[in-house]
């Protein structure tokens, strides 16, 4: 390796060496700062309830919890809506579209209507999906059941579009892919993904790996 490597390498270690004082540094600073102008507001507006030192203490571990929050926000299982929907909707929730009480459009995405829908569904999903207790069956009761009923009425967004109906019942609903690109990931470096056994999230799409689903359906 040439002189000019080396110093590149060394830079770089050395730099790394001193990003966890560098980030401990800027936290002391954030965390004195909030403190500081907290306590400030709060003398004007508690009018005396609290003492200097109780704000600013309680103004710290406000700080620690916002930066913590920052620092790890809880990232989206899905990247994107046609993610969502081709994954893990249209796989779960099947209903027989073969009749006159509920059509689909294959193309839902060229539907406003749906689009906007769906993209509440998924991220209703996103949020509950973190609580194994009741998240589902609150998604199912309070959001699925509502928008889906919706989209899949005969006198909804879909009314007039044809449904390319399949012979075998409870199929997937009917789809078809959008033009690649219509859908792009927020934030594509810094997308994560959550592991189902709760293991630290990984860099989304990290080498083709599957991912399996947080809720589960079955056994």
């Amino acid at each position: 390796m040439d002189d000019a490597g080396v110093s590149v390498s060394q830079q770089r270690e050395s730099l790394d060496g001193a990003a966890p004082l560098v980030e401990q540094t800027v936290r002391s600073v954030l965390e004195q700062h909030v403190a500081s102008v907290t306590r400030k507001v709060l003398d004007r507006r508690a009018g005396g309830l609290l003492d200097a030192a109780q704000i600013e203490q309680l103004a710290l571990q406000a700080a620690e919890r916002q930066l913590a929050e920052l620092a790890d926000p809880p990232g989206l299982y899905y990247l994107t809506l046609d993610e969502w929907v081709h994954e893990w909707l249209f796989p779960v929730y099947r209903r027989s579209v073969r009749g006159h009480d509920r059509v689909w459009c294959p193309q839902w995405w060229k539907h406003a209507e749906a689009v906007a829908r769906l993209e509440a569904l998924w991220r209703a999903w996103e949020h509950l999906r973190q609580d194994p207790a009741t998240g589902l069956s609150v998604w199912f009761r309070d959001h699925a059941d509502h928008h889906m009923t919706v989209l899949l009425n005969a006198d909804g967004p879909f009314k007039g579009c044809d449904g390319n109906h399949g012979e075998h019942p409870l199929e997937e609903l009917p789809h078809e892919p959008p033009p690649e690109g219509m859908f792009e990931p927020e934030d594509f470096a810094d997308a994560t993904v959550v592991t189902a056994a709760g293991g630290a999230p990984a860099a989304a799409r990290d080498a083709g790996r599957a991912r399996e689903h947080t809720l589960r359906l079955g056994p």
